[in-house]
């Protein structure tokens, strides 16, 4: 009995097994190569010295440019946090739109997380990303979505390839139970694939944005020359520690307790926003019990 397209039905679902595995390390390396291609390119164009919030962006994505917003509201008065780790309004509302957008979730009593997950699809987040990137200062997502729409018509081809074959197999009554196995598996990396393409994932700096970022943080570390990218006014306040640093750099450590997410905390016990002092009572206000007596806040 001839093979269909000359190669038995064994030999086939290995050579499809093997193409399916040097699929996915074409793949692979592809999208390596292209996301460091992203990454190198430097084409930052003239402009203006980069706000607080654009660095903020830089440094950490759209969550650090909220939380540098909401430094900058907590500081001049606009936000207040309480006890409990909420955040809500209490001065007028302020006029830079990212700033605004922190401001308006505030409207309910709310937390630094809820604020993050809110603003970061914002208009003013879009407006921010798209400045930066007008500016050479975020990886470029062109080459990246090529890499990928390659990808998705290489995992196409295949998955066509095994199809053709398989009804080649069943309309001359060849055993395709493995083949039928291989060529969904296809089908599901295929739409793996393709859904992927749509998503570009969080913005990086691009070799510009961490040049830009660099001398930022350079200047903010010392003595700010004439002249300097980021001067004095990027470079003080709340905000700007914020956005460099992160909310362990906010001046005011009860305040910085009190608005950084609790993503990073451990195990039960410990200090959630208060901690003892020398064996007495507990900051903020609260005691633990009636006293902390022999060595810290139980529970």
């Amino acid at each position: 009995m001839t093979d269909p397209w000359g190669i038995s039905g064994p030999d086939f679902v290995v050579l499809y097994i093997v193409l399916l595995g040097a699929m996915l390390l074409v793949r692979l390396v592809v999208s390596r190569l292209a996301g460091a291609r992203a990454l190198r390119a430097d084409q930052a164009r003239p402009g203006p010295p980069p706000t607080v919030y654009q660095l903020a962006y830089l440094a950490g994505g759209p969550d650090r440019a909220a939380d540098a917003a909401v430094a900058a509201l907590v500081d001049r008065g606009r936000l207040r946090v309480n006890s409990s780790k909420q955040v809500s309004q209490a001065g007028i509302r302020p006029s830079e739109p990212l700033e605004q957008a922190v401001f308006d979730v505030a409207k309910l009593t709310t937390t630094t997380s809820a604020i993050r997950a809110h603003v970061r699809g914002s208009a003013a987040m879009r407006a921010l990303e798209d400045s930066l990137d007008r500016q050479g200062l975020l990886s470029s997502t062109a080459a990246l979505r090529q890499a990928r729409t390659f990808g998705v018509v290489l995992q196409l081809a295949l998955l066509v390839l095994g199809v053709a074959r398989l009804v080649n197999g069943m309309s001359l009554g060849r055993p395709v139970g493995i083949l039928v196995f291989l060529v969904l598996v296809a089908a599901v990396l295929t739409v793996v694939a393709a859904v992927r393409r749509t998503k570009t994932g969080a913005r990086q700096p691009s070799a510009a944005g961490h040049r830009v970022l660099g001398q930022a943080r350079a200047a903010a570390s010392g003595p700010v020359p004439a002249g300097m990218l980021a001067g004095g006014v990027l470079l003080g306040g709340a905000a700007a520690a914020v956005a460099l640093g992160g909310w362990a750099m906010y001046p005011d450590e009860e305040i910085s307790a009190a608005l950084m997410p609790p993503a990073a905390s451990f195990g039960g016990g410990g200090s959630s926003g208060s901690s003892c002092s020398s064996g007495s009572s507990c900051s903020s206000g609260s005691s633990c019990g009636s006293s902390c007596g022999g060595g810290g806040c139980g529970g």
